[in-house]
């Protein structure tokens, strides 16, 4: 080892790449790795810029009191529109709406939020439960300040509730500690693309209710649905005491940098101390941007880009059923990902990450291998031995991003990538 690296924090050992961020730099024409949108309201940006423009032109006072420090919170008008949001749209009913905006926590992503919520709830050791395999930005975070991950099995439906609160019992028993957390996507989840029903919402609310664990609900892909939506988990947090709900303007607008939640109030106040500390606060003017499109064109702009991604997805299903070989794999209502894994043993041993490189990539494709989605370190709850063992990989597990290019380049890229799944499988 490099000896100057001995004076770094020992989490940058332990924690490689993001290998989201490794796959960003590589340049493919059928690009199906990163979540990234790919319609975007095009023309409704360069108008709010316009109107803030002019806005800023009537009054020079105006540049200087959005071109400034602002609230750690977040901006007030921003907040105000995205808590009456939150009981219009989401029906969730332990707020009031706009006069219960002090509630709405505005972070620089929701990325933050996550971050925010784990700095003030994990002490070294801490065990936090996730689905398997789950959001690799929220899993690697888990390690990175200390807490213990511990994995539970999903199937097409997303997480399973039985086997959820068999892991919160047999993990508590086996490491001598409470489970703090459980982490739910509910809807179109990152990177399996399942959408939770209402009956497991229920049953895994009850569960954290009964085992005391706080949920950290991520809401990432709420907007982006294809069918009617479910209610939140959100909605039986009648008193607000059991679930952080964080969501983002990412994917429902465009990646501003604005994540929205609404958490606990004992967590809230501790949330925007911890936020303090990492950036102030958010910077105005994309709040100032976000606030114009969430009041005057949403409700307008998101429909058609919704049933974009949905012909997308569409695409890209048909070319897997067309060409893949034998496995498992989802057909999401919503979201931006589908999942894909071999069946039986080829589902661990497969390596995506070597294919990736020797046979996608000089394709012109690209994905995400499946091992990206799991902890550095960690467990798993193992549904055949009802037991919790080492950390269980699917590494050949792969997520498919039909959100970024075109439906075009959608149709032959999963194309190609079945027909060599095929050819080395």
């Amino acid at each position: 080892m490099d000896p100057m690296r001995k004076v770094l924090a020992e989490w940058t050992q332990e924690i490689p790449e993001s290998e989201i961020r490794r796959l960003l730099k590589s340049k493919t024409k059928y690009y199906l790795a990163g979540g990234l949108p790919g319609i975007l309201p095009t023309k409704i940006f360069p108008e709010i810029l316009r109107e803030l423009a002019e806005y800023y032109d009537s009054d020079p006072q105006n540049v200087i009191n959005e071109f400034q420090y602002g609230q750690t919170a977040g901006w007030p008008d921003l907040r105000k529109i995205l808590a009456e949001r939150l009981v219009t749209k989401d029906k969730i009913t332990c707020i009031g709406g706009r006069e219960d905006w002090e509630k709405i926590l505005i972070s620089t992503g929701s990325q933050q939020a996550i971050y925010l919520a784990l700095d003030i709830l994990i002490n070294p050791g801490d065990i936090v439960v996730t689905p398997s395999p789950a959001y690799l930005g929220f899993v690697t975070t888990v390690v990175k300040v200390g807490g213990h991950v511990v994995t539970a099995p999903t199937d097409t439906e997303g997480l399973i509730p039985e086997y959820v609160e068999d892991t919160i019992i047999k993990a508590e028993k086996e490491f001598g500690k409470k489970v703090k957390i459980l982490y739910v996507v509910e809807d179109s989840d990152n990177p399996k693309g399942t959408t939770l029903s209402f009956k497991r919402r229920e049953q895994l609310f009850n569960i954290a209710e009964q085992h005391d664990v706080i949920v950290i609900c991520d809401a990432a892909y709420k907007e982006i649905q294809f069918e009617e939506r479910r209610p939140t988990m959100k909605t039986l947090d009648k008193d607000n005491t059991r679930v952080i709900h964080a969501s983002t303007s990412s994917k429902e607008a465009a990646p501003l940098r604005i994540g929205y939640t609404l958490m606990p109030d004992f967590l809230h106040i501790e949330a925007e101390k911890s936020k303090g500390y990492l950036d102030l606060c958010t910077p105005t003017i994309t709040q100032r941007i976000a606030e114009i499109y969430y009041e005057k064109y949403i409700e307008e702009s998101l429909p058609p880009i919704v049933q974009k991604y949905k012909e997308q997805k569409d695409i890209a299903y048909q070319a897997l059923l067309d060409t893949f070989p034998e496995g498992e794999f989802t057909n999401p209502t919503g979201g931006f990902f589908i999942w894909w894994q071999p069946k039986g043993e080829k589902a661990f041993s497969f390596n995506v990450d070597k294919f990736n490189q020797e046979v996608l990539l000089p394709n012109e494709v690209l994905v995400v291998p499946g091992k990206a989605f799991y902890p550095p370190q960690g467990h798993s709850y193992d549904p055949e031995t009802r037991k919790i063992e080492q950390l269980k990989v699917i590494n050949g597990g792969m997520r498919i991003g039909y959100s970024f290019v075109s439906k075009d380049l959608i149709d032959i890229g999963v194309r190609k990538l079945g027909n060599l799944l095929s050819e080395h499988l």
